[in-house]
C-alpha cells in the first residue's frame, strides 16, 4: 500500500511539477497507461480441457480500496486452485485515469489472468474513454474451455434507460453456443432486479437468459451486500450477486459437468 501511495504522489507531484503542468482529472491517458488489457489477459488463460473443472474468483467494486485490492491479491495468490479472476465492473469510483492505473497496477501482480468489465462508476467522466483505451469493448465474449462467457455493459441509469442498454441484439447474437462450447455464463455489473438495470429490459433479459441452450447463469455486482442470487419464476437458472472487494469479499465460481456451485470467501 505505501509504494502506491508513493506512485501516486509521485504521478501528481509530476503533473504539477517546475514545468507548470497541471494535473487535470479529465485526464483520459498516459503514455505508460497499458492498452487492450483484457485481450492481452485472455491470451494468458491457461489450456483447459473441454469438461475440466473451472474454478473462478469474482468480485467487483475495487473503487479507490486499494489496500483492500492488495490484499485480494494476496489472498489469491496464495491460493493454487484458481484460473482467472473476474473484475466485475466499478474498478474506480470517479471515472479518472490515476484511479483506473492504479487498481491496475494492484491487479497486475495476480499470478493469475484478470479480466475486467464495466461498471457505472466506470463511465462516469471520462471513464468510458479511459476504460475502452485500458480494457477494451464493454461488451465482449471468450471461451475457456467449454464454457462461453459473455460479459456485457448493464449499466441503463448511466444511459439515461435510454432502452439500448444492455444491448439486447448484441445478447441475442453473442449468447449463442458454438463449436466444442457446451455451456455459457453471463457477466455484467448491474444485476437485472437492480434499480440501475432499464425495468423495461430485465423481462426481455431473463427470458433470453433462461431459454437459451446450456446457459449455466448470470453473474453480477454493484450492491455490496452478502452474496444472494434468485431465479426467475419458472426458472431453474440463478442469477448471482456477489459481494465486493471494498468488503473484503470475494466469491469462488466452480464450474463442472454442466453445473455451477458458489463459495462466498472473505479475506
Amino acid at each position: 500500500m505505501k509504494k502506491l501511495a508513493v506512485y501516486l504522489s509521485l504521478c501528481l507531484i509530476a503533473m504539477v511539477g517546475c514545468n507548470g503542468v497541471e494535473f487535470s482529472p479529465n485526464q483520459k491517458f498516459r503514455e505508460e497507461t497499458p492498452q487492450h488489457v483484457n485481450k492481452i489477459q485472455i491470451e494468458k488463460l491457461k489450456p483447459k480441457n473441454a469438461g475440466d473443472r473451472i474454478r473462478i474468483a469474482v468480485s467487483g467494486d475495487t473503487q479507490r480500496k486499494y489496500r483492500e485490492a492488495e490484499l485480494f491479491v494476496e489472498h489469491v495468490n496464495a491460493r493454487n486452485d484458481i484460473d482467472f479472476v473476474i473484475l466485475n465492473g466499478d474498478i474506480s469510483d470517479f471515472g479518472q485515469l490515476l484511479e483506473f492505473e492504479g487498481i491496475y497496477n494492484i491487479y497486475s501482480k495476480l499470478k493469475v489472468p484478470f479480466i475486467s468489465i464495466v461498471g457505472n462508476h466506470d463511465l462516469v467522466a471520462n471513464g468510458p474513454y479511459v476504460f475502452r483505451r485500458m480494457f477494451g469493448d464493454f461488451n465482449f465474449t471468450f471461451n475457456y474451455g467449454d464454457v462461453k462467457f459473455v460479459c456485457f455493459d448493464s449499466n441503463s441509469r448511466e444511459y439515461n434507460f435510454n432502452g439500448l442498454v444492455p444491448d439486447m441484439n448484441w445478447l441475442k447474437a453473442n449468447m449463442k453456443l458454438e463449436a466444442n462450447v457446451k455451456h455459457m455464463i453471463a457477466f455484467s455489473h448491474i444485476p437485472p432486479d437492480d434499480a440501475d438495470f432499464d425495468p423495461n429490459l430485465r423481462p426481455v433479459y431473463e427470458q433470453l437468459a433462461t431459454s437459451t441452450p446450456g446457459f449455466l447463469a448470470s453473474v453480477h455486482a454493484h450492491q455490496h451486500s452478502k452474496d444472494r442470487s434468485y431465479r426467475p419464476k419458472g426458472s431453474n437458472i440463478p442469477f448471482i450477486v456477489t459481494n465486493a472487494i471494498v468488503n473484503k469479499a470475494y466469491t469462488v465460481l466452480d464450474i463442472y459437468n454442466g453445473k455451477i456451485e458458489t463459495y462466498p470467501t472473505t479475506f
